[in-house]
């Protein structure tokens, strides 16, 4: 007897995007065949997992306009039983599918409303946000919707007839082969994600700065697609010169890349600057970070500190306090007790936040779907 298939569809994400593929796909392949709609180089499988390539615009108004209609055509020709939407942007697709009789969960992975607002480039924000929420409430009232976060459950509490919480938590398996609590050498800071100017990269390079001037060297292993021009105002800092051979810039790599690289690093690096949507939403590489026994610095908001001060893992202060984060990563160089205790109790609590519980919430779903 065949498997039921399922269809992970993503327009703006990489077909190998943590949640959708190495959490989702890898956890549903159990049971059911699996393709992944993603930006990526070419259709494979990979893993157990079909990679249906989508090549993503660069222009943002023509992403909108075209994109949809794009991705629809995909994922008539899967044939799915079941399609997961990952994005905003296919709010269109979802109610199109739904007309097919197709079944269909929206997948909210952070406060999209409240990301309108804190998003620089975006124009006309009120205009958008008022077809943005037309097209969710229509979405949300026809199919289930998975969300990551606690502190929108009332937004769509109050427009879907379905709502689960399914948090974006690591699966704490896949992190086994990176734990490392003993790690030695030269500090070295080490991020993973995005890279803008709002996740505190040139305020951790400022930080790095005032260290040197106290004779206190650290590197910084940076793994993120670049979105700005960060690289030109990197450049154009006047120590630049004396911080270039600290700063090491792998680009975006597949998860396990970038966790191998991790192993000789230190320290991870939860800053983001304080907006909204940041403030009442986790980033997912404070608990990876747990999972490996890295201590961390992280902003210093209540969500935060209640896992990372609560469970002794790590240290938190202002993501935009250059001085702050400074003494932080001193702490760290200077007290190797303090350090150890962080690895330890890192890895001793990283169990409390694992995808195989949320997973349990998405099979039921699925079952429910099914019948």
């Amino acid at each position: 007897m065949s498997k039921p298939k399922v269809c992970q569809v993503s327009s703006v994400h990489f077909a190998l995007d943590t949640r959708i593929f190495y959490r989702l796909a890898q956890s549903l392949k159990k049971e059911y065949e699996v393709s992944v709609i993603g930006v990526h180089a070419k259709e494979e499988v990979l893993d157990g997992v079909r990679i249906i390539p989508f090549k993503r615009f660069n222009d943002k108004m023509l992403r909108v306009l075209v994109t949809w209609l794009l991705i629809l055509t995909k994922c008539l020709k899967q044939k799915a039983d079941i399609y997961q939407i990952h994005d905003p942007e296919l709010l269109p697709t979802a109610l199109l599918l739904k007309l097919f009789g197709k079944r269909v969960v929206y997948d909210v992975h952070e406060n999209y409303a409240e990301d309108i607002y804190d998003k620089p480039w975006i124009k006309y924000k009120n205009v958008l946000y008022q077809i943005f929420n037309f097209f969710e409430k229509k979405v949300a009232a026809k199919c289930p919707v998975f969300i990551t976060e606690d502190s929108y459950l009332p937004r769509y509490e109050s427009m879907a007839g379905q709502v689960h919480l399914v948090h974006n938590y690591p699966n704490t398996p896949f992190f086994d082969a990176y734990k490392n609590e003993a790690r030695r050498g030269e500090i070295r800071l080490f991020y993973s994600g995005i890279l803008l100017f709002s996740r505190s990269i040139m305020d951790i390079i400022e930080a790095m700065h005032l260290l040197q001037q106290q004779a206190i060297f650290v590197h910084f292993d940076v793994v993120g697609e670049l979105y700005t021009d960060m690289d030109e105002a990197i450049d154009a800092l006047p120590y630049a010169k004396a911080l270039k051979p600290y700063l090491h810039f792998y680009g975006r790599l597949p998860l396990s890349e970038s966790y191998e690289i991790s192993k000789k690093a230190h320290v991870g690096m939860s800053l983001i600057h304080p907006m909204k949507n940041s403030m009442e939403s986790y980033p997912t590489k404070m608990f990876e970070y747990m999972c490996i026994g890295m201590p961390q610095i992280a902003s210093h908001f209540p969500l935060y500190q209640a896992v990372v001060e609560g469970h002794e893992c790590g240290v938190c202060c202002d993501p935009k306090n250059t001085s702050a984060i400074a003494a932080c990563i001193a702490n760290y160089v200077g007290d190797d007790a303090l350090y150890q205790t962080h690895a330890k109790n890192a890895i001793e609590n990283a169990y409390n936040y694992s995808w195989s519980s949320e997973m349990e919430t998405v099979n039921r779903v699925y079952k429910a779907l099914l019948k």
